[in-house]
């Protein structure tokens, strides 16, 4: 039997980074209209369960054999399944209100960014782009838009669904892939990830106006700078970085200067934070309760301040818990 050596599993997690998750705006956006849209969120507003609504953490596991949608509260009580879909499901996030959820659902290179009430019924694709792939949807402040991935005209980019007029609209023109979009609180800048080219697998965290001007680049390491989360006053980003050697947890300013550490834990990846709209705090995904190798691939919820301290482990679950998203 081979052991692995902290330097082979440090260099396995990057790789591993690199698989999970793959600036300057140059031209004016493209609008599209969604043709496959039939109704506004405003029609969803009477099927929604109260009982649902005090649920505030979503995170997406397989613990019943396939990778579906849930929400529990956060500390950890109250779980509950939203989604029993064949295909896999991605990444869902809260509307500001709690009353919807948007999330990716489909296999890899045909996902579809779909939206449903907090109870996982009123079910609705505004997407609908077979043989392409839509993933990491986020809602504006208002509750009105969701921004999201897609690489619908060639490579990822980020664009702007718009629930009142049905639309799309594409906010980045470039050569390079921009995923994971998230709107500041105020909600007048995204921030994302970005490679720095066709040819690169490196990332870094990227700003820019809601409207898709004055890209700014906030990370310049020599790994993974990736899935950044705004603090609930918009002064600080929260990321996942491996320029320590494995996935950790960052914090900077919104400017990207300050740039510091939270987590600390050799050999296993903390990744994928989500800070809280309402308080100070950050839900995260972590390997830390596993052992190796069943840290590569294994992992739990965790709860921690913006500071990084008072940890908490929100989930026990020995196969696959993700995607944590946190009102």
């Amino acid at each position: 039997m081979v052991v692995p050596t902290i330097k082979s599993v440090a260099a396995a997690m990057l790789i591993f980074s690199a698989a999970l998750f793959s600036c300057q705006k140059e031209t004016s956006p493209d609008v599209i209209k969604n043709e496959q849209a039939s109704s506004s969120l405003k029609a969803y507003n009477g099927d929604v369960n109260d009982s649902k609504q005090e649920r505030k953490v979503l995170f997406v596991s397989n613990r019943d054999g396939n990778d579906e949608i849930y929400s529990m509260n956060d500390d950890g009580t109250n779980i509950a399944r939203l989604t029993f879909n064949a295909l896999p499901d991605g990444r869902a996030t809260w509307s500001s209100n709690g009353q919807h959820i948007a999330f990716a659902s489909g296999a890899v290179g045909d996902r579809d960014i779909f939206i449903m009430n907090a109870n996982g019924k009123g079910l609705r694709n505004i997407t609908n782009t077979p043989g392409k792939d839509e993933d990491w949807p986020e809602w504006s402040p208002k509750g009105n838009n969701v921004v999201f991935s897609s690489n619908m005209d060639g490579n990822h980019e980020i664009y702007l669904y718009d629930a009142d007029d049905e639309s799309l609209t594409r906010l980045t023109t470039r050569t390079q892939d921009d995923k994971w979009p998230t709107f500041s609180p105020d909600g007048s800048r995204i921030a994302f990830q970005s490679n720095l080219g066709s040819s690169s697998t490196l990332t870094d965290v990227f700003v820019m106006n809601a409207d898709g001007t004055n890209i700014t680049q906030l990370t310049n390491s020599i790994a993974f700078d990736q899935m950044p989360t705004w603090s609930p006053d918009g002064t600080k980003i929260a990321f996942m970085s491996a320029r320590d050697l494995n996935p950790e947890i960052y914090v900077m300013n919104s400017d990207g200067s300050g740039q510091t550490r939270l987590t600390n834990n050799t050999g296993i990846i903390d990744a994928r934070p989500s800070w809280s709209k309402e308080t100070d705090r950050i839900a995260f995904t972590s390997t830390r309760a596993f052992s190796l190798p069943a840290a590569l691939i294994k992992y739990d919820i965790y709860i921690m301040n913006g500071d990084g301290s008072n940890v908490v482990r929100l989930t026990n679950n020995s196969i696959y818990d993700d995607y944590p998203f946190i009102k």
